[in-house]
């Protein structure tokens, strides 16, 4: 269901829409009825007519019959009606995977009957059969680390988790749990999960580089020809703490101390995987010290 939460936020995007029969006047809504669902779903009550939208739409866009399903399960802008909301879900569960995680959600829920974690997992595993789902991959994965509705499969929940680490934090704990435990991974997997590793050091760094970029701004470190400071981040296998060194000065040493000192508290998130004669692994990461904004930086490189 994330991606119709997502949809939601355009809800001002499909405010004025009216009756099916014609045009809404808004050329995305038209194209996307699932636009137009999502506006009414977010109402805590709908006019007949916007029902009757919603289901004429139901018959030819599987988001809005999605959104149909959640409206009968949630009672929102219709009565409850757990049962109805089954048969939407089901009806439409083999061209839409996101409805085998309704119903997994509801069997392990105990809506609409008595709480069925095999049911549960088997929906979760049919609802992971187009890839990119990553809340239910996560969820699957769950289910097999700790061997609910099933046996303990710690392989599947690895497979799972790396599919869906990208996305979610909890997903990359999960795999940090497992790599603990000594579960073995393929060739691919170790890719991946360094991939995963690279990109959430990247994101992690680039927001520290922010901070200490406005940091320096305010108060008043910066000098349009200051140079920027490079810091190396060492990292050492069982050691949490990275050993940091300065690989280029800005050529003020308070400037220096005062980005090395904003890495101080820096972490790892994990620790990659490595050769086994790799005793080390590290990155070097810049901060510019010159005060300018990006736009300021391009225009300074066009006047060049």
């Amino acid at each position: 269901m994330n991606k119709v939460v997502a949809l939601l936020a355009f809800t001002a995007l499909v405010a004025g829409c009216k009756s099916l029969g014609g045009s809404s006047g808004n050329p995305i809504a038209d194209a996307h009825p699932v636009f137009r669902c999502a506006a009414y779903f977010d109402q805590p009550s709908l006019s007949e007519q916007q029902l009757n939208d919603i289901r004429a739409l139901s018959r030819r866009d599987n988001g809005c019959k999605l959104i149909l399903g959640r409206m009968y399960e949630a009672g929102r802008g219709v009565p409850r009606d757990i049962p109805q909301a089954k048969t939407v879900y089901q009806s439409l569960a083999e061209a839409e995977p996101r409805a085998y995680n309704r119903l997994g959600a509801m069997a392990e829920q105990g809506i609409g009957g008595p709480v069925d974690l095999v049911a549960a997992r088997d929906f979760y595993q049919r609802a992971v059969s187009k890839p990119g789902n990553t809340d239910i991959e996560f969820k699957l994965a769950e289910f097999m680390e700790n061997g609910k509705g099933g046996p303990e499969d710690l392989q599947g929940a690895l497979k799972y988790y790396l599919s869906s680490a990208g996305a979610l934090d909890a997903a990359w704990s999960g795999v940090q749990r497992l790599r603990a435990q000594g579960v073995p991974m393929t060739t691919a997997q170790q890719k991946r999960y360094n991939e995963i590793f690279g990109s959430s050091v990247y994101y992690r760094l680039r927001k520290k580089v922010e901070y200490l970029e406005e940091a320096l701004k305010k108060e008043r470190m910066t000098s349009p020809d200051s140079q920027p400071v490079s810091v190396k981040l060492e990292g050492i296998p069982g050691v949490p703490v990275p050993t940091l060194s300065l690989v280029q000065s800005s050529g003020n040493s308070a400037v220096d101390q005062k980005v090395l000192q904003g890495f101080a508290d820096y972490r790892f998130p994990g620790e990659p995987i490595i050769a086994p004669d790799q005793k080390t692994y590290w990155l070097i990461s810049t901060v510019r010290t010159d005060g300018k904004t990006e736009l300021q930086r391009l225009k300074d490189l066009m006047t060049k």
